[in-house]
C-alpha cells in the first residue's frame, strides 16, 4: 500500500517544523484508514522532507505552514509533478476535507497508475507479436 507523506512543515511555533500539528494531521489520516508517515525530527528542512518523500515513491504530500494554518488548510501535493503543472506546488484544501480530498485523490492515482500498467503490458504483447 503506498503511503501519503504528510505533512511537510517549516517554520511554526518557537521554529519546531509544526511538529505537533504534523502529528495531528498523520493521526487524523490514520483514524481515516490511510497510510501515513512523517519525520519525527523536530527541524527537518523542506527539501529534505520532499527528497524523502520522492526516495520513497509516496504520491502525495501535505503541506503546512503559518498561512495555511491561520486559515484552517493544509496544501495538498501530488509529488513528481512536471514543471508548469497547474497543480504542481499542490491545491489548497480546508483541514475540514483533508481525509477526502486525499482519499479521492488517492483513488485516482491508482486508477492512472492501473491504465498506465495495463498500456505498458498491451504495448509489450503488440511488440512481442510483432517480432513472431
Amino acid at each position: 500500500r503506498r503511503r501519503i507523506c504528510p505533512p511537510f512543515g517549516s517554520g511554526g511555533a518557537d521554529n519546531d517544523g509544526f511538529l505537533a500539528q504534523r502529528m495531528q494531521i498523520t493521526q487524523q489520516l490514520w483514524d481515516a484508514g490511510v497510510a501515513a508517515e512523517f519525520m519525527w525530527k523536530r527541524k527537518v528542512k523542506l527539501d529534505k522532507q520532499f527528497k524523502a518523500a520522492e526516495n520513497a515513491g509516496v504520491p502525495f504530500g501535505v503541506i503546512i505552514g503559518e498561512d495555511e494554518l491561520a486559515q484552517g488548510k493544509v496544501n495538498v501535493k501530488e509529488m513528481g509533478l512536471e514543471d508548469g503543472h497547474p497543480e504542481k506546488k499542490g491545491v489548497l484544501v480546508d483541514r475540514d476535507c483533508l481525509v477526502d480530498e486525499v482519499k479521492m485523490r488517492l483513488e485516482r492515482w491508482r486508477v492512472a497508475q492501473r491504465e498506465g500498467e495495463l498500456a505498458r503490458k498491451m504495448a509489450a504483447t503488440s511488440v512481442s507479436d510483432e517480432a513472431k
